[in-house]
């Protein structure tokens, strides 16, 4: 019987499972294909995700050595600037001026030596050559090399500079980049009575005083009218700026520099300068005096002053400045003035909007005097 029952029992359950619907079957087979699937996606998803860390690994290595080549790499700043000229001076046609576009490149070479130099292209400057003849069939414009010096610096209160710099006398020579004043015409003086660049070798000091600060400069160079290729003479011209910060916003200085030039003129500048701080309101003043002996005419002085005054309001600044130069003392109706009105607007820190008037006139009456208003737009790029 028990034989029996076991039999009866293995046929009912075989019977059962035969008759199991064929839907159940296919539903669990459907599921399993789905979780096969799914598993797949997951790989896959997963050699993706891999693959991706790989290539941000590798871009970040990447990135790593493009900061490292930028981080050796020289820097770069400079400004430009354009203009429109309204003018009724004699031989001058109302205009558009490409002006400028100075590149300046520096570097630390080392620890305690730099490296500078400034490009200055004037005015669109195009040179075309004759290849057949190797001359200049075509010229526009200014290209110049208005810096290029090497620094030695080992100590922030001094430093020496072996090369090409600008002359350092008064405020204006040193401050005078368009993006940081406020007039496009400069004073009548600047790039006159002093050099406008210089060769050779120049020591900056600086001394604390109590509560003043004396910065100074001394240099030894070829002189004016001479080329980066060497002296035209053996004389050298030397010269010497001091400047003293007496209270915070207030600063007065003077400068000297003489010379036996190409002609043998021997000639002596002397200069002061004044420059006053106070809130939004700035006042800034130099005079200079040039003592001229020239070898076969009489003996001269030509002298300068200007003043002006800024005042800064929001993104505007107003600006006012008064020039005043005599070419020769021995000579009588040879004054020349300039009366000058200019508003700029700040449209981002490196970037100025100015529009500026003048007035000319002059003593001489075979000169005739005009007027000019200058329109232009200044941009910086890095640091000055």
């Amino acid at each position: 019987m028990k034989f029996s029952a076991i039999i009866a029992s293995a046929m009912l359950l075989t019977a059962s499972i035969i008759t199991v619907p064929k839907d159940v079957f296919a539903a669990d087979s459907e599921r399993l294909d789905a979780v096969e699937s799914q598993i797949q996606t997951l790989r896959d998803e997963n050699a993706f995700l891999h693959k991706r860390i790989d290539e941000v690994e590798i871009a970040d290595e990447e990135t790593k050595q493009n900061v490292m080549g930028i981080a050796n790499l020289v820097n770069v700043s400079g400004y430009a600037d354009v203009e429109y000229k309204l003018t009724d001076q004699p031989g001058q046609n109302n205009g558009f001026r490409i002006h400028h576009l100075s590149l300046f490149f520096s570097k630390d070479v080392e620890k305690d030596w730099r490296f500078f130099s400034e490009i200055e292209y004037e005015d669109g400057p195009r040179i075309e050559s004759n290849n057949a003849t190797d001359t200049t069939s075509k010229s526009q414009g200014l290209i110049f090399v208005e810096q290029m010096y090497v620094q030695y610096h080992p100590h922030f209160d001094w430093d020496v500079r072996l090369g090409r710099f600008l002359t350092p006398y008064g405020y204006w020579s040193i401050y005078h980049y368009p993006p940081y004043v406020p007039t496009q015409t400069y004073p009548l003086a600047f790039k006159v009575m002093f050099p406008e660049v210089s060769d050779g070798l120049q020591l900056r000091k600086s001394v604390n005083m109590s509560e003043m600060t004396l910065d100074t400069h001394l240099y030894i160079a070829n002189g004016s009218g001479n080329s980066g290729n060497g002296d035209r003479n053996n004389n050298k011209g030397a010269g010497l700026r001091l400047n003293l910060d007496i209270i915070s916003g207030l600063s007065v200085g003077t400068s000297y520099y003489r010379e036996k030039d190409n002609l043998s003129t021997m000639s002596a500048a002397y200069g002061a300068h004044l420059v006053l701080t106070h809130k939004a309101v700035r006042v800034l003043s130099e005079y200079i005096q040039r003592r001229n002996r020239p070898q076969a005419v009489t003996s001269y002085n030509d002298t300068s002053w200007y003043g002006q005054i800024t005042y800064d309001i929001g993104e505007w600044t107003v600006a006012g400045r008064y020039d005043w130069y005599d070419a020769n003392d021995k000579v009588s109706n040879n004054n020349r003035y300039r009366y000058t009105g200019a508003i700029n607007y700040h449209f981002a820190h490196n970037i100025t909007g100015k529009a500026e008037y003048s007035r000319n006139t002059f003593d001489d009456p075979l000169e005739q005097d005009y007027n000019e208003a200058i329109f232009s737009i200044v941009a910086a790029i890095g640091d000055l």
